[in-house]
């Protein structure tokens, strides 16, 4: 049991990391991502203890609303499949970002969260760091 939950939890860290940087490259397939995931989580047997879509769904959602800093966002939890929760939106800063994605997590347990949530003032797919000055 202790290696599925291990197996699981690096196949989620890996698909984060590589939606981390799709975001940073452009647009996301989602419905590849979803058909990826969940035949990684099958294979470790982890797919079928995720809760139902609608339960984890509003489970988040519910997470989201009770946060101080993150119930006020435009941010919604959508569940997408075999435990994957995508969180779409906006937030004023990336530290809210980055907040509505440690709750979600949080909720989701072993499931992936793909963080597509939108920094006001960033355009999609830009690097947060600025570019060194010249000269």
């Amino acid at each position: 049991m202790g290696l599925t939950l291990t197996a699981a939890a690096g196949v989620g860290l890996g698909v984060f990391a590589g939606m981390a940087v799709g975001q940073l490259l452009g647009s996301v397939d989602t419905e590849r991502v979803r058909d990826a995931v969940g035949r990684r989580l099958r294979r470790s047997g982890a797919g079928p203890d995720a809760p139902a879509d609608g339960e984890l769904e509003r489970a988040v959602n519910g997470a989201l609303s009770e946060n101080a800093t993150t119930r006020h966002l435009a941010v919604r939890a959508h569940a997408l499949g075999d435990g994957i929760v995508e969180l779409t939106g906006t937030a004023p800063d990336p530290e809210a970002r980055a907040l509505a994605g440690t709750i979600a997590r949080g909720v989701a347990g072993s499931g992936v969260v793909v963080n597509r949530i939108l920094v006001e003032g960033e355009a999609p797919g830009s690097s947060r760091r600025k570019p060194p000055r010249a000269g």
